[in-house]
């Protein structure tokens, strides 16, 4: 959560494009918003607490990348790799984790 809202509070035109975009084009958002995801990213990536995200969960962010770029019409599929990254970084800002094994959050 803390990861978010800081990448809210940094990066928010960026992600308020991504997010239209996504929402713009439900079959092909992999494709159509590579630009403005990878704008995100570059924004996001100068803090301290998201770039710690990236190093400690490597592993079960790109499970998440490979699932979603695997099924680009159907995230619902990814719920348990959004899980596994979520509270991988839930361990990493130590919020108390709001996902537990087995469920499957909204991506």
């Amino acid at each position: 959560r803390e990861a978010l809202a800081v990448t809210a509070r940094l990066c928010g035109p960026e992600l308020e494009r991504y997010g239209r975009c996504v929402a713009s084009s439900p079959g092909s958002w992999h494709r159509d918003c590579h630009r403005l995801r990878d704008s995100v990213t570059r924004c996001a990536s100068g803090h301290p607490l998201v770039r710690r995200i990236r190093r400690d969960c490597s592993d079960s962010l790109g499970a998440l990348e490979r699932c979603l770029r695997e099924h680009p019409g159907n995230s619902a599929e990814c719920g348990p790799s959004a899980g596994e990254f979520l509270l991988c970084a839930q361990s990493v800002t130590g919020d108390s984790p709001s996902v537990t094994p087995g469920d499957t959050p909204e991506v």
